[in-house]
């Protein structure tokens, strides 16, 4: 799968610009991509688009700026795309009530 570059991404104020519109389309992506697990579990097969949408949260929510902090994230959020042939997944624990949350992940 083709990693993203540095080149690709927007810095956090023009992103913010654009935000809805990448958003919706990501999001319906992501729920095409998504194979539940049970009740509660669910894998959702990542590729350059969903990643680059993570990466571009994590940059505007936590206002990174600087040139190596961008380079660090960008290192970090390309490992979820893996080698070429691999495929690369996330596991979301789907949980909303922070008790059952919390009793659950201790238990498992």
């Amino acid at each position: 799968m083709q990693k993203i570059t540095r080149d690709s991404i927007l810095d956090y104020v023009t992103y913010e610009g654009r935000r809805k519109e990448l958003r919706e389309r990501i999001l319906a992506e992501k729920a095409r991509q998504r194979v539940h697990v049970g009740d509660v579990l669910a894998f959702l097969f990542e590729n350059t688009e969903t990643v680059r949408f993570q990466l571009q949260e994590t940059l505007r929510t936590e206002r990174i700026v600087e040139e190596s902090a961008v380079r660090r994230e960008l290192e970090r959020h390309n490992e979820l795309l893996g080698a070429p042939g691999e495929l690369g997944c996330t596991l979301l624990i789907e949980i909303e009530d922070p008790r059952e949350r919390a009793e659950k992940l201790a238990r498992w």
